[in-house]
């Protein structure tokens, strides 16, 4: 009987990084629209395939293609959304100071399933890589910053 072996790698680093907008209607510090530049890293842990776990270069791919899908991009639960015809999207919610309505085009925007919180999106990173990631990696660790000395993690 071979024993398991489970290793853990991680990648980050100023290529790893993206800037969005996002509201949180209930904060009343962000309940109004503002930005965050943002890095990431991530650590997974899995069972050793050919010697690594994941090649560095392949995970680092995988994760920038993740944050660059949101890159530049308003971050938005999909409960402040209404779609409109040719190609737009209307954002609404009552924030801090009042009742906010835009118009975009829906490339600008990204939507996640809860409140675009570091910890929802840190989460909904985690959720994606998931499904991009080989069968072998059974941990997933996204740590995301919002900003100097501000961090969430999430695990799945």
């Amino acid at each position: 009987m071979s024993k398991e072996r489970l290793k853990k790698i991680e990648v980050s680093g100023p290529g790893i990084n993206f800037d969005y907008a996002h509201f949180l209607p209930s904060s009343p510090k962000c309940g109004v629209l503002h930005g965050h530049s943002s890095t990431v890293s991530v650590t997974v842990v899995g069972k050793v395939v050919d010697e690594m776990v994941v090649e560095f270069g392949e995970l680092k791919k995988i994760v920038k293609k993740v944050v660059d899908a949101m890159d530049h991009k308003l971050i938005v639960c999909r409960k402040y959304l209404s779609h409109l015809e040719d190609g737009k999207v209307k954002v609404e919610f009552d924030g801090v100071g009042g009742h906010y309505e835009f118009i975009l085009p829906t490339n600008s925007v990204y939507v996640i399933e809860r409140d675009s919180t570091v910890e929802n999106i840190s989460e909904h990173i985690a959720a994606r890589l998931r499904e991009m990631l080989p069968p072998n990696v059974q941990r997933i660790h996204v740590r995301m910053s919002e900003g100097f000395g501000k961090y969430a993690t999430s695990s799945l």
